[in-house]
Parts: C-alpha cells; structure tokens; sequence
C-alpha cells in the first residue's frame, strides 16, 4: 500500500513552508467529504448514460488537488480514476472510483494524526 502522506512533498509543494503546508493539508481534509459526495453523485448520472465530463470534472478537481498537498496514494488513485474515464469502461470505473472513495476515507482517518505529527 502507497505512503497515504508525504511530509517532505507536502512541504515542498508549498515552497518549503510548513506552515502553509499544514493549512492547506487541513482545508483538504475539510474538503474531503464534498469531493466524495460531488463525485458519487457524478458516478450516478454516469451510471444513467450522461456524459463523462460530469464524472471527470469532480475528480480530475480532486486530483489536481492532491498534486500539492503530498498525498500519494489518492493521487495515484485519482490518475487511475481520470484514465479509466477517458476509456469509458463503467465497470472499470466503479472499481476504480471505490479505491478512491478508499483513500479518502483513510486520509479523513488519519489527517488529524498527520496534522499532530512532526513534519521534519
């Protein structure tokens, strides 16, 4: 299972300012249950035959958020995610949207823990 947090990308991303780091890893994980709820219900009208930029817009927005925030393991969930929805392969893309769901969940659960720890 890939790293769920990055410290030293984190910081890095933020141009080597913990500080900043540390609000914008906070504010995404205040964000995280939206980003859960706008993709699920994208899912259910990709599911009813509607077009794939309704799925690919909420997660292709999370996943450029992962990119500054140094959480590897959603990202990459993310980038399975968005290229999955460009093959339009709906079974594929359920199984693929439950990893995401997966690792939002495990960084809800443990982003306080991260927020707690040393960075350095």
């Amino acid at each position: 299972m890939e790293k769920i947090f990055d410290a030293t990308l984190a910081i890095e991303q933020a141009g080597g300012n913990e500080e900043l780091a540390r609000e914008l890893f906070s504010m995404f994980l205040n964000e995280l249950d939206e980003h859960r709820q706008t993709i699920k219900q994208a899912l259910e009208h990709f599911k009813n035959g509607n077009l794939v930029d309704i799925l690919w817009d909420p997660v292709h927005k999370l996943h450029g958020a992962t990119a500054y925030l140094g959480v590897p393991s959603l990202r990459r969930a993310c980038q399975e995610l968005e290229a999955l929805i460009k093959q339009e392969i709906y079974t594929d893309i359920v199984k693929a949207t439950t990893m995401v769901f997966q690792e939002i969940d495990r960084l809800s659960h443990k982003g306080a823990d991260v927020l707690q720890q040393d960075w350095y």
